[in-house]
């Protein structure tokens, strides 16, 4: 069960690095996000949720705990990016920005969930 978990928490963090990273360096940039890059960040959210959800699933287990509820924020933050970004794609530097700060703070909700009490 252990290396299962440290797959599944390898390829949520590896894909969630790529989203976030690709996402705030296109939100600082001045041009286009070509669709070919919107299809590999999409790609690389879906890999983030499906292994968060596996990980949730094996790990947290129906906890009610301050430490679950700061990672399902995070979790629907994450999700709200998703939207924005395939909703706005029509705008898509705008849609990186307001991606770019609702993945921030799943990424904050990620690093303090573990702390916070």
């Amino acid at each position: 069960m252990h290396i299962l978990v440290m797959i599944l928490l390898s390829l949520h963090a590896l894909a969630g690095v790529f989203w976030v990273g690709s996402t705030l360096a296109l939100s600082h940039s001045y041009f286009e996000p070509t669709p070919k890059l919107f299809r590999a960040q999409m790609s690389a959210a879906a890999l983030a949720f499906v292994a968060g959800l596996a990980l949730w699933g094996i790990v947290i287990r129906g906890a009610q705990d301050p430490m679950a509820h700061t990672l399902g924020l995070g979790a629907l933050l994450a999700f709200i990016a998703a939207g924005v970004q395939g909703a706005m794609r029509r705008t898509p530097v705008r849609a990186q920005r307001i991606a770019g700060v609702l993945l921030s703070g799943t990424v904050v909700c990620m690093v303090i969930a573990p702390y916070v009490t």
